[in-house]
């Protein structure tokens, strides 16, 4: 279609203006194929492919969709402000209700104007014989029976049509709170779910910090239909200990609450995610927490604290299938998703709401955790050094002192009694990271309920004093250019280097003997340092030159950087398919014309003469080839030949 096409182009257009980040952002999200788009026409009709459209638009509130709907009937474009005005709404309210469908770029929204994709309004018009609310019913019901104009107030409205439409479905009805026929067993209950809701919280908030901590070690890769690679949920899943089936759920709360984003195809900590796992129990819990209230609707948060008093799942998923008219499928997964994640923070306990999730939906997120705070045990500064190494604390250890513990122990079972274990390995990690054998035995002494055992001091003053025998640098430009290598491995003790040469833990390092006391390697210093640590090598940096990747954090594992995005790969091919100069690319001139010629669509092209002029012609376009477009002008009713570089804009004409 015409119409189609048309789109497409002014959707191409929209898109090449968009930076990779939100390109990668729209391709996951809409669950589009990465390998099949070479340029932004490929994304564009992607995204106006019915099936996409669908899945979108089943994301989407039936407020938002009223918006949209009623937009889509203007296919030439409609102004806000008198959008809002029809839907009786601030044009504040309007445009929050837009953002949705703008992020999905469903729309787009040009000043004060907002245009509907043709695609979009197509979508629409099948609805109805699809069993699903036409416009009309999106507007007549959009606003749920708390927030409609109490009786007596009146409200600017619309003139009734001649003929009335079908009439809307209401939302369902809330549920009417449990009575307590039994004050002392409703206590009882009461308290039986609080204990429960206490330990869900405290379990789960560990779980996070737990994935935080791995994804900054080690980033997961994120695969491009969405989700980790199975090795690394699995990895994951070990370091938090949880099932492999329940990492997804908790890393959508960390996604949540910002503590993790997307960089670069990698699953990774942000800023907010380091400065997250400091905080004490309840607020690490009440960030969560907040998050999760902040993903749901407001019409959901404002039925939920209706239903406070009553089991949630009671007539919910009608309430949440009214809200999300097209949601199918889609919803119940996502609704499901939040229902688990409502249970393991303890904001309900086998479906009903707890007191800490009575407090959030009620209040907020902050009184929420005040609530939390004397339900779960107070956290702890001290802990148990034992002779056999091992390092137990009393219940759970506050954020500063077990990230600064993790640098010299490696952590046996994170839970309200966490568990730790200190060997030559996580000395040597320690002393890497800056610290000494006095700083750390000063450390431990000052956190021990009972005393530096001396085993440990031994093992500390041991470790400490044999690191650095082994040290590692860069080699010098010209060497390296040389050798063909980057990295030196020097050592008085030649059995340690005789040892690593044949060691099948540094092999991937393609060590090479070149003096008595020297290997080389043609990987990074900092690989071969951290390799050779985490094989039990005494390794130290040259004069310091080197320092760890994020200072104050365990390393377990080099990882190598993986530029094999599928979703990334997309964007640059996108981006060097779609390139334009200030006069014009003729790669972008000629994929336009490709596209008007396919869905034979009229343009107005204007081009560039010989003198520098320019002149416009209305043409159907009727082929391409050689760097040259034919096209029948209509106004003259002949064919004419144009240089695809002479082209300097094309307009699609109605």
């Amino acid at each position: 279609m015409p119409a189609t096409s048309a789109a497409s182009l002014a959707l191409a257009a929209r898109l090449r203006d968009l930076d990779d980040a939100t390109v990668a952002r729209v391709i996951r999200e809409r669950s589009l194929a990465p390998a099949v788009l070479r340029d932004v026409f490929d994304l564009a009709e992607a995204l106006l492919d019915p099936a996409a459209l669908g899945q979108a638009l089943s994301a989407l509130t039936r407020r938002t969709l009223a918006a949209l709907a009623t937009a889509a009937e203007h296919p030439d474009g409609t102004d806000l402000a008198e959008l809002a005005a029809r839907l009786d709404r601030t044009f504040e309210q309007l445009l929050h209700d837009l953002e949705p469908a703008l992020d999905a770029l469903l729309a787009d929204r040009n000043a004060n104007q907002i245009l509907v994709w043709p695609a979009v309004a197509a979508e629409f018009d099948g609805w109805p014989a699809r069993g699903l609310p036409s416009a009309e019913q999106l507007r007549a019901s959009a606003t749920p029976p708390d927030e409609a104009a109490p009786e007596g107030v009146a409200t600017a409205t619309a003139p009734p049509p001649a003929t009335a439409p079908p009439p809307a479905p209401a939302p369902p009805p809330a549920p009417a709170p449990t009575p307590d026929t039994a004050p002392d067993a409703a206590d009882t209950d009461r308290r039986f779910i609080d204990r429960g809701a206490a330990e869900r919280a405290f379990t789960s908030t560990t779980a996070v910090s737990e994935m935080v901590l791995a994804l900054a070690d080690a980033p997961g890769r994120l695969l491009a239909r969405g989700g980790l690679a199975l090795p690394d949920v699995k990895r994951l899943a070990a370091a938090a200990g949880c099932e492999s089936g329940e990492v997804a759920t908790v890393l959508d709360l960390a996604t949540l609450a910002g503590l993790i984003g997307d960089d670069a195809g990698f699953s990774r900590p942000t800023d907010r995610g380091d400065a997250w796992r400091r905080l004490p129990l309840t607020d690490r819990w009440g960030a969560l927490a907040a998050a999760w209230r902040q993903s749901l609707p407001p019409e959901l948060v404002a039925v939920l604290a209706e239903r406070a008093e009553s089991p949630w799942g009671s007539g919910l998923a009608d309430f949440v299938a009214w809200l999300y008219p097209a949601g199918g499928d889609v919803l119940l997964a996502r609704l499901s998703r939040r229902v688990g994640q409502a249970d393991r923070l303890g904001i309900t306990v086998d479906g009903r709401p707890s007191t800490v999730g009575r407090t959030l939906v009620r209040r907020t997120a902050r009184s929420a955790a005040a609530a939390l705070a004397p339900l779960i045990p107070a956290e702890v500064e001290k802990v148990y050094l034992q002779d056999d190494l091992t390092i137990v604390s009393p219940g759970p250890l506050a954020g500063a002192i077990d990230e600064r513990l993790r640098r010299v122990a490696d952590v046996e079972g994170a839970s309200l009694a966490s568990r730790y274990r200190i060997s030559a390995d996580s000395v040597t990690r320690a002393v890497a990271m800056g610290e000494t054998a006095k700083s750390l035995t000063t450390f431990l002494a000052s956190i021990s309920l009972t005393g530096v055992p001396q085993p440990l001091a031994y093992l500390i003053d041991e470790t400490a004093r044999r690191y650095g025998t082994v040290r590692v640098g860069a080699l010098d430009d010209g060497e390296s250019a040389e050798l063909g290598a980057k990295t030196q491995v020097y050592s008085e003790e030649p059995l340690s280097l005789e040892t690593m040469l044949v060691d099948a833990a540094t092999a991937t390092l393609g060590l090479r003997r070149v003096a008595p006391n020297r290997l080389i390697s043609r990987f990074d210093s900092a690989v071969v340092l951290w390799t050779l640590i985490d094989a039990r090598y005494p390794a130290a940096p040259v004069a310091g030159t080197l320092t760890p990747e994020r200072p104050g954090r365990a390393r377990t594992r080099v990882v190598p950087p993986v530029v094999d995005d599928s979703v990334e790969a997309a964007v640059a091919r996108i981006r060097s398919g779609s390139t334009v100069g200030a006069d014009g690319d003729t790669a972008w001139v000629a994929r336009q014309w490709q596209l008007a010629l396919r869905g034979k669509l009229s343009l107005r092209a204007t081009v560039r003469l010989p003198d520098g002029s320019e002149r416009s012609f209305e043409l159907e376009p009727t082929g391409i080839s050689a760097g040259r477009v034919r096209g029948r002008d209509k106004a003259a009713d002949i064919e004419r030949t144009l240089p695809v570089a002479s082209i300097t804009a094309l307009e699609a004409l109605e």
